[in-house]
């Protein structure tokens, strides 16, 4: 009985101290909290130099061509930014070189979505650890939503719009 009493102790503590140090690791992590302001996007340029048009929210799509989930959701992104409403941009942020990645995004680029060159800052600005991941930001640069861009769907537009 004594023995029992001491290994659950044991397993209690060591999850004590498991959440205790990765709390910090995931706090760092995420630079973003819901209904907060999100860092500035600063873009050193665009692809084939199309700036994203206006609209009153914003989807940040933070890629890396070697995850194929981000080639995926290139498509779904591009359909959800083409619908008439809720008027909706996207902007693609890679820091992977020009030439090699330019060609790759030109099939889901349109007049509501644009990419980003050398938006290296971005990713450490808004501490993305991991692709896909975006966020949804509403006109005065508020975070609305923000997860895995495979996750990211019309209900969770209509949901942040309200």
């Amino acid at each position: 009985m004594r023995t029992n009493q001491h290994s659950l102790m044991k397993k209690a503590l060591l999850i004590l101290l498991s959440v205790w140090l990765l709390k910090p690791a995931g706090s760092q992590a995420q630079n973003i909290i819901p209904g907060e302001k999100v860092p500035e996007l600063k873009a050193a340029g665009w692809i084939d130099n199309r700036q994203p048009a206006p609209a009153p929210i914003t989807y940040v799509e933070f890629f890396h061509s070697s995850n194929p989930a981000c080639i995926v959701s290139l498509k779904r992104l591009r359909e959800l930014a083409d619908r008439p409403k809720p008027h909706m941009r996207v902007i693609i942020v890679t820091k992977e070189d020009t030439a090699r990645i330019a060609p790759l995004l030109r099939p889901y680029l349109s007049e509501r979505v644009s990419a980003t060159i050398h938006a290296e800052r971005g990713f450490s600005a808004f501490g993305v650890t991991y692709v896909p991941f975006g966020v949804l930001i509403d006109a005065r640069n508020r975070a609305l939503w923000m997860g895995n861009s495979l996750q990211f769907n019309e209900k969770i537009i209509e949901q942040s719009i309200r």
